[in-house]
């Protein structure tokens, strides 16, 4: 396959992940449960911008120009579908996860007055399966791109995510759902299931 078919699948994924977002934002927006606390939003909006510039800005770069192609490492065509099939999975599963949120999911961290405590479906054995969709993401994208500083801003932009939000999550559903949150924390991994 040529790198024009690489560039048309990447571009399938990311609409996808896209039109999942907006939809779950504008009914974020238009929800009715309001907020009830929120930490840290200069550091959320900052985190938003770094993950944009981490994802998206080389992204775009990779898709529409040639200015990445330093990057550019061999795969076999089989490798680079897999990573299709990969980040297929990756946005079925962040659909999945959207929808078992419902009203209870934001994009910054905070708690709303309805929130409930959801630990079933992809929550049922890790506590973040957004994050851990996201390094679906990185594994789909690294493949499928075939450029290893693609991969190397992704991986930065979730690692100063993954670092700074987590601790600040979990202490948050600690503070509202106490020794329920601290039970389910201890029969879940983090990112991994079994694993981590």
């Amino acid at each position: 396959m040529n790198e024009l078919a690489y560039k048309f699948l990447l571009g399938a994924l990311v609409v996808a992940m896209n039109i999942i977002r907006l939809y779950y934002q504008k009914r974020y927006k238009t929800s009715h449960a309001a907020k009830e606390s929120e930490i840290a939003p200069r550091r959320e909006k900052l985190l938003t911008q770094v993950m944009f510039i981490a994802l998206a800005v080389p992204g775009m770069m990779w898709l529409f120009t040639p200015w990445l192609s330093f990057g550019q490492f061999a795969l076999p065509d089989g490798i680079r579908l897999a990573g299709f099939a990969v980040g297929f999975y990756g946005m079925w599963w962040f659909y999945r996860i959207h929808r078992t949120l419902g009203d209870n999911w934001s994009p910054v961290l905070e708690i709303r007055k309805e929130h409930t405590l959801i630990t079933g479906g992809p929550y049922k054995r890790v506590r973040h399966p957004m994050y851990s969709d996201m390094l679906l993401w990185l594994v789909s994208f690294a493949l499928v791109t075939a450029n290893w500083f693609y991969a190397l801003t992704i991986s930065t932009g979730l690692a100063i995510l993954f670092t700074l939000r987590i601790p600040d999550e979990e202490r948050l559903m600690t503070e509202r759902f106490g020794e329920q949150y601290k039970a389910y924390m201890k029969r879940t991994k983090r990112l991994i299931p079994h694993i981590f």
